[in-house]
């Protein structure tokens, strides 16, 4: 019975991360890590790494897409929905744009999400 007991726990403590909202620790690091990875994909395009770019730009995605559910659920805020849709839209361009052979357009949408940064930085974060 304890054996089930630990089992039960064990899982339910590994799921709690899982199921909790995110925080405003969890954006401060998404914010970050775009910073990261956005640098990351101007500098990849320059050197003509572009598989390291696309990789880098899935990566944008997926944290702006993190963003945007954070600003929709758990601190609502339609700007800062517009800002991160608009940066997923941006990383998703950077991807198109490479596996079309069009290294112009991914450098283009690269510098329109590092010139965006300040538009949502400014106003949230920190948050109140």
């Amino acid at each position: 019975m304890k054996k089930h007991a630990r089992l039960l726990i064990s899982i339910a403590l590994l799921a709690a991360p899982l199921c909790h909202a995110a925080s405003k620790l969890d954006l401060g690091i998404w914010m970050r890590a775009i910073d990261h990875k956005s640098v990351n994909v101007q500098k990849a395009l320059a050197a003509g790494r572009h598989d390291e770019a696309a990789a880098d730009a899935q990566a944008l995605q997926k944290l702006y897409a993190d963003m945007t559910a954070f600003f929709e659920k758990d601190y609502p805020a339609a700007d800062a929905v517009g800002f991160s849709r608009e940066g997923e839209r941006q990383a998703s361009a950077i991807t198109t744009a490479l596996a079309a052979g069009d290294v112009t357009s991914a450098k283009g949408a690269a510098r329109a999400i590092a010139l965006a940064c300040n538009d949502c930085h400014d106003p949230y974060k920190p948050l109140p």
